[in-house]
């Protein structure tokens, strides 16, 4: 069984690229969402395992969806990822999120690490 992944990113290009890469290494993306607000729908929708979610989005932002998650569809392990320094990533995702990474580290590794901090 692979790990199930829905995807939150406001920029298309890079949610392309990180599908083609995650399911190269064995994930199955159910879903890409362009904004928060679509997030919780698609958590509910697909019951994935992991959400991984850009903290900089128009409208509402990763920290916000990952509180929402928490609240309106728990279960999923949420790890937010951005461009931003990693300490400053770190710090948002503090109390509200498993975890973060930064867009140019993001592989299957280093979400199960995440994973299994998290457990």
């Amino acid at each position: 069984m692979s790990l199930r992944v829905v995807l939150v990113d406001d920029d298309a290009r890079f949610r392309s690229m990180a599908r083609r890469s995650l399911v190269a290494e064995g994930a199955e993306v159910v879903a890409e969402v362009a904004d928060g607000a679509g997030a919780v729908e698609a958590v509910t929708r697909w019951h994935p395992d992991v959400v991984l979610v850009d903290i900089r989005m128009p409208g509402i932002d990763g920290p916000e969806v990952a509180r929402r998650l928490r609240v309106e569809a728990p279960g999923p392990v949420v790890i937010l990822i951005s461009t931003v320094d990693p300490v400053d990533g770190s710090r948002l995702a503090e109390g509200v999120a498993a975890g973060y990474l930064p867009k140019d580290e993001l592989g299957l590794p280093a979400i199960l690490t995440v994973v299994e901090r998290a457990s």
